[in-house]
């Protein structure tokens, strides 16, 4: 069996000072899926540890999850990336305290218990050539795990682990500090946004018939050895204010091709048969947890439009729903025909722009992705939403035996 610690009930904890008798909170699977509680004592037929018991073969709950979360780092998304890190203890809170929505007086889902956190950025260089914002051209951060921390901000060092580690009962604000230090990453980096190819290349194995720029492998067991583990939840968490360049072809960056169409600022949209399909990303991270494929999240914090998504959604319906807004559509910008009419305005005066890719990455996973606005004034929500997705993901493909 698999046991995911969790707190006793108050009733459970009346009994302990009344009787001085040993107190547990269990959960069994329960063929629609949901959680059953059943509470005892010492002498009970189950645990008196205050464990989460869960049957084993078919399905097992794990206590674990490693959050990758891959920021844009280019030069408008400081404000989000701050915002962002001001949300996490939401996050956190949805994973380790999880609601009873539902009022039954059951949790909704096993509380998590162990977590990794990882910081990618969206710069994956340009194919070697020489373009304006993308400092490092080869390779950029190239899906590496993070280690340099944020200075300015008061308490942060300047280095950070390439990867967070957090274990009930440590203490989770200070975790969502640290996790700060690494997740605003600041900006500077490459305008070419390539946030889907940053977040495959960080997980995946060099054992992997996938590769990446220049014929280069996966860091999952490599650089970035150790952060996901096999029997974890893998959240992946994509903030960007553009929609995704994952480049198959680099010539889509030289400013001077002849055969890549349209300004250098409109590459991506002008030739989407030099970026890799949507279907790549799919099929990578499927093969990540290709027994497990209940042990897989996604969430995009993009470029909505204001109020198709305030709370954040998941249905296939919901997400069908934004791609087919008008305020979705790739089109130029009549006041500035050099770049696409913007989807929606980010506080502080920036805009956001179409994340069609992103969000079509979404829909294949329906059910297990999230899709949230950054251009709405309140994240709280849609926080909480990706948290409670997590949670309550794992085994929604399974009953019990």
């Amino acid at each position: 069996m698999l046991s995911v610690k969790g707190p006793p009930t108050l009733a459970c904890l009346a009994l302990l000072v009344v009787l001085g008798a040993g107190c547990t909170r269990s959960f069994v699977l329960e063929e629609d899926g949901g959680l059953r509680r059943v509470d005892g004592g010492a002498d009970s037929a189950v645990p008196g540890d205050g464990s989460v018991v869960l049957p084993t073969g078919k399905c097992e709950v794990p206590s674990a999850v490693d959050l990758l979360f891959v920021i844009d780092n280019s030069n408008s998304t400081y404000d989000e990336q701050a915002a962002l890190a001001e949300e996490l203890p939401n996050l956190l809170d949805a994973l380790l305290n999880p609601p009873d929505d539902d009022g039954d007086g059951v949790p909704d889902y096993p509380p998590i218990d162990d977590i990794h956190l990882g910081v990618v950025t969206s710069d994956m260089g340009t194919g070697g050539f020489s373009v304006p914002t993308c400092l490092e051209p080869n390779f950029g951060d190239d899906g590496v795990l993070n280690t340099v921390g944020n200075t300015a901000i008061a308490g942060c060092s300047a280095s950070v682990p390439p990867f967070l580690t957090y274990q009930t009962p440590e203490d989770a604000g200070e975790f969502a500090f640290q996790a700060t230090c690494s997740l605003v990453v600041g900006t500077g980096g490459c305008g070419f946004e390539q946030p889907l190819d940053a977040a495959l290349k960080a997980v995946t194995p060099r054992s992997a018939p996938i590769t990446f720029a220049a014929g280069t492998p996966g860091h999952g067991d490599g650089a970035n050895a150790g952060f996901l583990r096999p029997d974890s939840m893998l959240g992946v968490i994509v903030l960007t204010d553009e929609d995704d360049c994952s480049a198959r072809d680099p010539e889509v960056f030289n400013p001077t091709s002849e055969t890549a169409e349209g300004d250098l600022n409109l590459r991506c949209f002008s030739n989407p048969g030099m970026l890799h399909p949507v279907e790549r990303y799919v099929d990578g991270f499927r093969s990540l947890r290709a027994d497990r494929p209940d042990l897989f999240t996604f969430a995009a914090i993009v470029g909505v439009p204001p109020g198709l998504a305030p709370d954040g959604v998941t249905e296939a319906a919901d997400i069908d729903r934004i791609l087919s807004d008008e305020g979705m559509e790739e089109r130029l910008d009549p006041s500035m025909p050099s770049r696409l009419a913007p989807s929606c305005n980010v506080a502080g005066g920036e805009f956001a722009f179409p994340p069609r890719r992103v969000v079509g990455l979404a829909r294949a996973f329906a059910g297990q992705s999230v899709v949230a606005s950054l251009c709405e004034a309140d994240w709280t929500e849609s926080i909480r939403t990706i948290g409670r997705t997590m949670g309550r993901r794992a085994c929604s493909e399974y009953g019990p035996d």
